[in-house]
């Protein structure tokens, strides 16, 4: 072993028998410990919170939509055939899914509410995204397969979480929706309700009934026409790209899942970034003990400098023995600050004893444990702990061999 490795080593050893020094530091291991953690807690719930909610977001919009505004896509399946067979990025599509999308009135018993009817095709919606995670049971979604019969009519539907609670309705119930087949009077049409889904998005779930696209085609009066199409990417963060050239080469509008809720993820990177720079602070503060912890540590080894000195160490080597030191905190501060760290998230994802109000879209707090972040925080722990020890282990090795015998370097 190196002799300032050696020596920086027996340093933090033998500070148990100072115990002003010992508590110094102590606390500077301490506070290197909770800067560390800090950031990495905040970063690693703001990375968690992020994908909470674009994961939720994806799940009730798919990662591009295409459509024609008013007047819908009627050759819908050929568009579909040259997205998945000719389009240059055709690799990149996980699914293609028409959909028919409208406002209307639901009325159950007393209660009525504006909703929003979504036709779908199950098979090919599924393409897009899993709709297991969402639709419960998610065998209800069974009765949205197109089935022939009288109108060409499925009268099966399946509705958000939320319009359930909130129209007090049971499953197998029916529910009244507003046709628009008459303009001068409201004419109802019953469906049944087979099941719920439930993104974890209240605007969502409080206003979605999904159909079969041929049954929501007959009740809108569209004929052949769709709304648009779903389409679902392997990567999603490559939507712009594709929506952009979609647009190019089809004449259609387009709009990629960024776009619909762009103000809350702007939030989410402006709210980071603050609340980093405050967890960097207290890093910062933290780096003071470090610089305190060497500057008392090279006033108490005036006497040892001088005997190194003498015996022939060089000034790098002092240098070194004392960076060497605040290295040595900095990392048990890092170790220590990564475990606090995670003990922490772990026991906030097992138990979740802080509850987020509806605001937040979310009610728990989502962590995400990314080892990337961990060991990027704590390495440039230790690079702070380094740099704040630069002057005090320069002014060590600065000092002149005699001075250690004479008088205090300070005075």
């Amino acid at each position: 072993m190196k002799f300032s490795s050696f020596t920086a080593l027996r340093y933090i050893n033998s500070s148990h028998k100072n115990y002003y020094f010992s508590w110094i530091t102590a606390l500077s291991i301490l506070g290197i410990a909770i800067g560390i953690s800090a950031m990495i807690l905040v970063i690693s719930l703001m990375n968690g919170f992020e994908t909470e909610l674009r994961d939720r977001f994806l799940a009730a919009n798919a990662h591009i939509l295409v459509f024609r505004y008013p007047s819908g896509i009627e050759n819908h399946e050929e568009v579909t055939k040259y997205l998945t067979e000719k389009a240059p990025f055709k690799k990149d599509l996980k699914g293609v899914s028409p959909f028919v999308h409208y406002e209307t009135m639901a009325k159950h018993g007393s209660y009525s509410k504006n909703v929003l009817v979504r036709g779908i095709d199950p098979a090919k919606r599924s393409s897009v995204q899993d709709l297991q995670k969402f639709i419960r049971p998610f065998k209800s979604a069974k009765f949205l397969y197109h089935q022939t019969g009288k109108n060409n009519y499925n009268k099966s539907v399946i509705i958000g979480s939320g319009l359930q609670k909130e129209l007090n309705i049971k499953i197998g119930d029916t529910i009244k929706l507003v046709s628009p087949k008459s303009s001068s009077i409201s004419v109802f049409e019953q469906f049944t309700v087979r099941g719920t889904y439930d993104s974890g998005l209240d605007h969502y779930d409080e206003k979605l009934v999904l159909m079969n696209v041929p049954t929501a085609q007959k009740f809108f009066n569209m004929g052949q026409y769709v709304t648009g199409l779903e389409i679902g990417l392997h990567d999603p963060s490559k939507s712009i790209g594709i929506a952009k050239t979609i647009r190019k080469k089809m004449s259609v509008q387009t709009k990629p899942w960024q776009s619909f809720n762009s103000a809350i993820f702007n939030a989410l990177e402006m709210e980071r970034a603050v609340i980093a720079m405050i967890a960097a602070l207290v890093a910062l503060v933290a780096s003071f003990n470090i610089f305190t912890t060497l500057f008392v540590s090279v006033s108490q080894k005036q006497r040892d400098i001088s005997v190194f000195k003498s015996l022939g160490a060089k000034n790098h080597q002092i240098l070194m023995m004392f960076l060497k030191q605040g290295a040595i905190i900095g990392t048990l501060g890092g170790v220590l600050g990564v475990s606090f760290a995670y003990l922490f998230a772990k026991a906030l994802v097992k138990y979740q004893f802080i509850k987020l109000p509806d605001l937040y879209l979310v009610t728990e707090l989502p962590m995400e444990f990314n080892p990337a972040v961990y060991l990027i925080i704590a390495v440039g722990g230790v690079f702070v702990c380094l740099i704040a020890g630069l002057y005090p282990a320069w002014l060590g090795s600065k000092q002149d061999p005699g001075a250690g015998f004479r008088s205090n370097l300070y005075d």
